[in-house]
Formats: C-alpha cells, structure tokens, sequence
C-alpha cells in the first residue's frame, strides 16, 4: 500500500509537472506580491505621518512668526508714543527754561539785593515739584505707573 501511495504521488509530479512548477510559482508571486503590498502600505503611512508632522511645525512656526510680528508692532508702538512723550518734555523744559530766564533777566537789578518776585519762586516750585515727580515715576502722569496720553501724538 506504501508502494502505491508512493507510486501515485511520484506519476502525478512526473506527469503534472508544469501544473506543479506552475501552483509553487503561482503561490510564491501571490506571497511576493503581499509583502510588496504590506510594504508599500506601511511606507505610505509613514509618509502621511511624517507629512503630518511636517505641517504642524509649519503651523507652530507660523503662529510665532505671527506673536512675534504682533510685539514688534507693540514694541514700536510704545517707542514711538515713549519718543513723542520725550520730544514734548524736551519742549516743555526748553519753554519752562526759557520764561524763568525772562523772569529772571526781569527782576535782575532786584535779585541784587537777593529780592525775589512771587511769580518767579513759584515757578520755581512748580518747577521743581515736576522735577521731582519725574524723577521718582519717570515720563508716567500718576503715581501708579501708566504712561501718561500725549496731546499731540499722530500716526
């Protein structure tokens, strides 16, 4: 019975040959074919994920460019305001310095005598006040450190 078994198994490969050769091939072309399949699959995943990626760092990016963009607008804003506040302080001081000198050159046969007039001194403590409220709080107009609103500012 084993002779038979065997003979049957041994004339079927010799008479179906090429069926044989042909169903291996066959089945080897199928298996290539689907790690070539899993392979691409898994290949294109990692390109979407790396694509993924790829357009959050662009976004994040961006929305810095754009914070940034924002407190330069801010920072040159605050410069130009912090300039004009300068610019008419600078005009103030020359005019307050302007009219205590006319004051002064008014008065000057009596400061000889070391006699002052009233508008003078309190110009003086005007004066001086300001001096010291600039000072102490710099170019703000309260005490609580906000700047103050020029008056002639224009963009």
């Amino acid at each position: 019975m084993i002779k038979n078994i065997y003979k049957l198994i041994k004339s079927f490969f010799v008479n179906n040959k090429s069926y044989f050769l042909l169903g291996i091939f066959l089945i080897v072309g199928f298996g290539a074919l689907y790690r070539l399949g899993i392979s691409h699959g898994k290949s294109m995943a990692k390109q979407e994920y790396i694509a993924l990626e790829a357009q959050q760092a662009m976004n994040t990016l961006s929305q810095f460019i754009e914070s940034t963009k924002q407190l330069t607008k801010t920072a040159n804003d605050a410069s130009y305001s912090l300039s004009q506040q300068i610019a008419e302080r600078k005009l103030y001081d020359e005019q307050s310095t302007q009219a205590l000198q006319d004051a002064l050159n008014k008065t000057a046969n009596d400061r000889t005598h070391c006699v002052f007039d009233d508008s003078v001194l309190q110009f003086i403590d005007s004066a001086r006040a300001n001096a010291a409220q600039a000072t102490t709080h710099g170019f703000t107009s309260t005490t609580d450190g906000t700047m103050r609103i020029t008056r002639k500012t224009t963009k």
